[in-house]
Parts: structure tokens; sequence; C-alpha cells
């Protein structure tokens, strides 16, 4: 069985081609550099030799119907335009941090950094944050047979203050913005607006990460927020759903700023839940690394697509 999985952001698209479970190619291409997703496939797919039995590609934006967007490259796929136009049986589109959930339970040690050891149980729910350019929130839960993804905008529910500060900045966000979620506070954008917050001024993630990391003061006070704020919500979700499966953080604010996630602010934070908190503390926490974890699950919806049809087949 051969199949081409792909994670197509709005920076960057990695792609993989896979026989069985062997990796024969990978590559990342720079997704503004091509005018259509097409045109980027094609630089790849004459690398990987044919027939592909199936594909699965993770998008950064909505899909409906076997058509997805990439929201910040303007980008439009269509699944049958491209089975069609590659010759491949069987194409999936699904979203990006749908193929991250999905990806989770492949994930082995060296693939995480471990903030909370808890008590890992077997095939119990799964809950995954991440924080980047928006905040998604995913569930996995075992059905019997394999691991399936629960979907969520829980990033979009609204964002509960933890103490006097947050409650400022929650009354200075109502007033701008009439609606605050936990994506508001939580996110890229999140950075950008508690960092405005409580200076006045406008930076963007990576300037604040590189100020905090130079230990300016500002830079410090906007990460220990946003890490107190990233806790509580993980602590919410993992309440939820009694992710007793562990809990998972993706997202590159949080592998590229690993020392603010290890310092135990978080885990003091996840764990703030009054008479919750012996529950939670049996919960392990893990920070994924792994930059690949959207293409593992790209490339198990992939597997399971060729499955189906071999089934419906026999």
């Amino acid at each position: 069985m051969r199949i081409i999985a792909g994670d197509i952001g709005g920076t960057k698209t990695l792609l993989r081609c896979l026989e069985e479970s062997e990796i024969v190619l990978e590559q990342r291409f720079e997704s503004g550099s091509f005018k259509t997703f097409a045109l980027l496939l094609t630089e790849f797919f004459h690398r990987c030799r044919s027939p592909v039995d199936a594909a699965c590609f993770a998008v950064a934006g909505p899909v409906l119907e076997g058509h997805g967007e990439v929201t910040n490259l303007g980008w439009s796929i269509d699944a049958g335009a491209l089975a069609k136009a590659f010759d491949i049986r069987e194409i999936a589109l699904i979203n990006d941090f749908y193929a991250v959930a999905l990806g989770v339970p492949l994930l082995g040690a060296a693939d995480v950094v471990p903030l909370h050891p808890g008590k890992r149980r077997l095939r119990e729910p799964i809950a995954i944050l991440g924080a980047g350019t928006g905040l998604g929130e995913a569930v996995v839960i075992w059905s019997g047979e394999e691991w399936n993804v629960v979907a969520s905008e829980g990033g979009h529910a609204d964002f509960a203050p933890q103490d006097e500060l947050q409650t400022e900045l929650l009354l200075a966000l109502l007033e701008r913005y009439g609606h605050v979620s936990w994506e508001r506070v939580c996110s890229g954008m999140g950075l950008e607006n508690i960092y405005a917050f409580l200076t006045d001024k406008m930076a963007d993630p990576a300037s604040i990460a590189a100020l905090a990391q130079s230990g300016d003061a500002m830079g410090l006070k906007t990460f220990e927020i946003f890490v107190d704020i990233y806790g509580a919500e993980a602590g919410n979700m993992a309440l939820r759903v009694l992710a007793r499966g562990g809990v998972y953080l993706s997202g590159g604010i949080a592998a590229k700023n690993i020392p603010f996630f290890t310092d135990g602010r978080f885990v003091e934070a996840f764990l703030r839940k009054g008479r919750f908190t012996e529950m939670l503390r049996e919960m392990p926490i893990d920070l994924i690394t792994d930059e690949t974890v959207g293409l593992r699950g790209a490339a198990e919806m992939a597997r399971r697509v060729v499955s189906l049809k071999r089934a419906q087949w026999d």
C-alpha cells in the first residue's frame, strides 16, 4: 500500500510518501512559493513513484464535503479534482488539528516533553490543546477497535479569568471585542492581546517571545499570564472529558518556548481546581515537540480510507 500524507499550512507544507509503514520520501515546501496546492503536489508527486492507493491532506482551514480552504493562503483544495488530476483512487481532506489529534496516540517518548507524570490509563480519553495561530481543542477516544477524534471548537468558549489581573484583562478585551473567548488570550493573538494590555504597545508573538527569553520584564509577565491561562483551560478540558489517557499540548508557542512550560507554572494552573485537584493530579501532561504529528495523523487517515475501501470491495 502506497499513500501520501500532507500537512498543509499557510507558511509551510509537509508531504510524506509511505510504502506500508516505511517512509519513502518526505519534503518540506514553503507554501507561499506556489500559486496552488496542485502545483506544489505536482513537484512532490513526480518523486513519489505511482501508483498511489490513497492520500490524506490536513488543511489549516475549514473542510466540508471534500473541499478545503487554506485560511491564511487563499488556496482552495478539492479532493475529487486532485484524485482525478493525479490518478489517486481515494483522497481525504481533514482539518489540520483533527490530524494532530489522530496522530497523538502514535507518538513515542522521544516526541514529547513530559510536564507532569500522572498515572496514564490506557484507552481512556485523551485531551489535546494547541495554541498557535488560534486555539485548537480535540478529544481522542477508544472505540474498541481504534482511536477516533471528537472535534471541538472549545477554543471559542467564554474565557474565565482566574485572578484580579486576568479580570482586568477580560474587561479590557470585552470593550474591544464584545465577546472574549479562550482563543483571544491563549494563542498567538492572545500573546499580542496580553502584551498590549500590559504595555499599551503592539508586538507580534515572535517578538514577545524574544523579549521574554532575553529577560525583559513585560515579555516575561506576558508569558506568565499566558501560561497561567493555558494551564487553566487545559485543566478545564481535562475535567470535561476525564482525560485519564493524558493531556497533550501541541502548537508552535509551547514547542518553541519550552522553558516557560517546564518550570511548574503551567502544571500549577492546571491543578488549581479546588476539590478536583487530586483527580487532575493523576492525569499526565505532555508537550509535543514532533512537528510531524499532523503528518502522522494524515497518514493514519489515508490508511483507514484504504482499509475501508478494501472491506467494501471484499
